[in-house]
């Protein structure tokens, strides 16, 4: 067992282990080790003066060694889905680069996990074999089965979404307000036939923006049409056979469930000669630097994604930490009017 420490700002030469410390004090490997972690019995006195010494040398623990006195992994693990389009979204890198910022700033490391669906096969691994101490799932499913395996398991945990249970750790956007207030816009500028782009109706964000959706539709007394409205939009080839059909009716505004869905609308529609807003007004419930930059640039709600990332990480070392966390973490959004639903 590697029990050095080393000392800041010095070579790996200069380090001595916890047998010198131990030799110097006078006492025992085991009683370093306890004072350093805080666990065992040791006395108040004793504890003092091996910290103190640490402090005054400006010695810290090696991390395997820290580890080790702790039952530590010093590791989380970031569960990210293996969606074939999850390489395209800038949200999960965002998120990702956001909580590795974070919990890297604190000592800990990041391990990725990939989920499929509800088979989480790796991240069973990962804590069946204790490579991790906590975790961050990225986006919940209904009924998903990652909340289920690590509540039984009592692993601390966080989700970046909305989860049903209560007693989970949640970080979000209101996204149901977001999208109420977007369609609210898209109603105001005169579109009457709207139609709504949907990808996985079981992704929770999918279903806490078609609830906003349908809030604003029927808070402004518009009948609910379901022939208007097309779920599972999760391939380029689903998107083009329903656009054939939709645009042959004239629709006065696409609506896209997110950005992805919403780029695959705007390819096609540049391919066969549509003029935004002119021909059709487009919407995205998902803003992206490829909206923004668009020509013209589309209308979205912009969620504060390195603002999620920042407050998982923090919340979930926090709870690693035995500190009190809130249940429910709201990150703030902004609606982005933008060319792409402008009246003309």
């Amino acid at each position: 067992m590697n029990n050095r420490l080393r000392k800041k700002g010095t070579s790996s030469q200069q380090n001595i282990t916890i047998n010198d410390v131990a030799d110097r004090l006078g006492v025992s490997k085991t009683t370093i080790s306890r004072a350093i972690s805080g666990k065992g019995r040791i006395g108040v006195e004793t504890r003092e003066k091996v910290l103190s010494y640490i402090e005054e040398h400006g010695y810290r623990p090696n991390l395997i060694a820290k580890s080790l006195a702790e039952s530590k992994t010093f590791n989380i693990a970031v569960a990210l889905p293996s969606d074939t389009e999850v390489h395209e979204v800038p949200f999960f890198q965002t998120c990702l680069h956001s909580i590795t910022e974070t919990v890297t700033a604190r000592e800990y490391d990041v391990v990725l996990s990939i989920t499929s669906g509800q088979s989480i096969a790796g991240l069973k691994r990962l804590i069946r074999n204790q490579k991790v101490d906590g975790v961050i799932l990225t986006r919940p499913l209904a009924g998903d089965t990652s909340v289920a395996y690590l509540k039984e398991a009592e692993v601390p945990f966080a989700v970046i979404g909305s989860c049903d249970d209560s007693s989970v750790v949640q970080v979000d956007s209101d996204h149901a307000s977001g999208c109420r207030e977007i369609m609210e816009h898209v109603i105001e500028g005169g579109s009457k036939k709207v139609i709504l782009l949907a990808g996985n109706p079981d992704h929770r964000v999918n279903k806490d923006r078609y609830s906003g959706f349908l809030t604003a539709l029927e808070t402004a007394g518009k009948k609910v049409d379901e022939n208007s409205i097309f779920w599972n939009l999760t391939a380029n080839v689903r998107v083009e056979e329903c656009l054939k059909a939709v645009m042959a009716d004239k629709p006065d505004c696409l609506v896209c469930m997110d950005d992805v869905i919403c780029l695959r609308v705007l390819s096609w529609l540049q391919r066969k000669g549509y003029a935004i807003p002119n021909d059709v007004k487009v919407v995205s419930f998902h803003d992206s630097a490829a909206m923004e930059h668009h020509h013209p640039p589309v209308t979205a709600l912009h969620i504060k994604v390195r603002k999620l990332g920042e407050a998982a990480g923090t919340i979930l070392l926090d709870m690693l930490e035995g500190k009190d966390v809130p249940m429910r973490k709201i990150v703030g959004y902004e609606v982005c009017i933008r060319g792409s639903s402008r009246s003309h």
